[in-house]
């Protein structure tokens, strides 16, 4: 399997320099008064954010004008798709350009294992010379639980909001000031160096709140899809989870319009993207981390870097979160210092298509961590232990959810029932999908690093983690 990766990257070398060498370029070029070469870079998170209630990904309602604004002027993956249905792991395989297994952080409260070949990107970019600050929105992702503030020269992680009787979580009117005023302050600084900002809203995670202003959106023109309500409680609820896209799209918007007054937008890497999406009733199930569909495990991303990505272009094929930290070092001329999973995406920005990939998205059950090790067998059998709750995989137009521990397949054509209305094949499997079961099994254990990686939660840690539905 390593061979395997080492060699993919040997042959993806020359596309993926192509771009960094494009990117070297354009800086040059560029008219951005800064005496560094490389870009800055700023990611936003969106937490909880199905891609098809966007507008520019097809929704109904207009939801996400400057977001589809922001997609016009770059690139847009119509197919990304997360690892983990679950916040922390989901933003540390992001950060990290690796699936969960391979960095031990399965769960939510399950932090980062302390390996040296583990280096986050905002490691690698401090000791690149870069300013590093990260504002983020939710408990999941607070350091103790994550590690994830290692290599950030700010990590803000200081909640308003209150949900059963606990300070976890802060809407984006919080944040978003906090991270336009560490913008202002790095712009005004005499020495020059270029900044890695990540910004993180909650919003579109429950508990959904009606924003009034934006309660009744109007219509897309040209969109098709709508999220059909089982009941007039579902009604309201998606409403709600509208109403809070609708919210958060707007702060978005004044990130990015700060970037422009600084003069900022030509010289800094843009991406937004989700963690992870949320069912709202589909299949009789609300939320998300206990299952692969594609409600839950397609996000958006959207990619902008004036100088060297055409704007207006859209990728059908299929990319994932761990894609996005070595796009980053792509477009900045970083090499990353270890293998990763995620590869570059430079040659979709190219115009050119790589090789086809297989993609692997995975959750684990949150008992584990919770409970010391001498109790976890009274959930887990010895064979069944190190297995993930599920494993997700999708060949072509063909996707497969396994339940290792009920002993059940779920196979569908992506292409013909992306709403996975009609599976192909539902329950134990036989003989044809044991060799697609032993073929995961495969690929989860030459990933699966760190398999029993310690967690030290807080009373209020396992509290909170409960309250958001993580932990039964």
């Amino acid at each position: 399997f390593l061979f395997l990766m080492l060699a993919l990257g040997f042959i993806l070398g020359p596309a993926v320099a192509s771009v960094a060498q494009k990117t070297a370029v354009a800086r040059k070029t560029s008219g951005a008064k800064q005496s560094v070469l490389r870009p800055n870079v700023l990611i936003i998170t969106i937490d909880t954010l199905r891609a098809n209630h966007l507008s520019c990904y097809g929704y109904h309602k207009i939801t996400s004008p400057r977001i589809d604004r922001f997609a016009s002027q770059g690139v847009r993956f119509d197919r990304a798709y997360t690892t983990i249905p679950q916040t922390g792991p989901a933003h540390a395989s992001l950060l990290t350009g690796r699936y969960p297994q391979e960095i031990g952080a399965r769960v939510n409260g399950q932090p980062m294992a302390n390996d040296p070949r583990v280096l986050p990107l905002q490691r690698i970019l401090k000791k690149n010379g870069y300013r590093t600050g990260a504002f983020v929105s939710a408990w999941p992702l607070k350091d103790r639980l994550t590690h994830l503030r290692r290599g950030f020269d700010v990590y803000n992680e200081k909640f308003t909001k209150t949900f059963q009787l606990i300070s976890s979580y802060r809407s984006a009117e919080d944040v978003t000031p906090k991270a336009i005023h560490w913008l202002r302050m790095k712009s005004r600084m005499k020495k020059k160096r270029p900044f890695f900002l990540w910004v993180h809203f909650f919003d579109p995670h429950s508990p959904y709140e009606l924003q009034e202003k934006y309660a009744d959106l109007p219509p897309n023109p040209s969109g098709t899809l709508k999220t059909t309500a089982l009941n007039k409680e579902m009604a309201t609820r998606i409403r709600s989870y509208d109403s809070e896209i609708a919210h958060t799209d707007h702060h978005v918007g004044l990130l990015l319009d700060e970037l422009e007054k600084l003069g900022l937008r030509d010289s800094t890497v843009m991406i937004v993207l989700a963690d992870h999406g949320e069912s709202l009733g589909e299949k009789d199930y609300v939320g998300h981390g206990n299952h692969l569909y594609e409600n839950i495990s397609q996000i958006p991303l959207i990619l902008s870097y004036p100088p060297a990505v055409a704007a207006g272009q859209i990728v059908n094929e299929r990319v994932s979160l761990v894609d996005v930290m070595p796009t980053i070092l792509d477009l900045v001329g970083i090499k990353p210092p270890f293998p990763l999973q995620g590869r570059s995406l430079g040659s979709y920005l190219n115009g050119s298509l790589p090789p086809a990939r297989d993609t692997y998205i995975v959750t684990f059950s949150g008992k584990p961590g919770i409970a010391p090790k001498w109790l976890r067998w009274l959930w887990y059998s010895s064979s069944e232990k190190q297995l993930p709750l599920k494993i997700g995989h999708i060949r072509s137009d063909r996707k497969i959810i396994w339940t290792p521990s009920r002993n059940k397949i779920e196979e569908y054509n992506l292409r013909q029932d992306r709403r996975e209305i009609d599976p192909i094949f539902a329950g134990k499997p036989n003989g044809q999908y044991k060799s697609s079961i032993n073929g995961l099994k495969l690929w989860f254990e030459s990933t699966n690093r760190h398999t029993d990686n310690p967690t030290k939660r807080k009373k209020k840690d396992i509290e909170v983690l409960r309250s958001l539905g993580y932990i039964d």
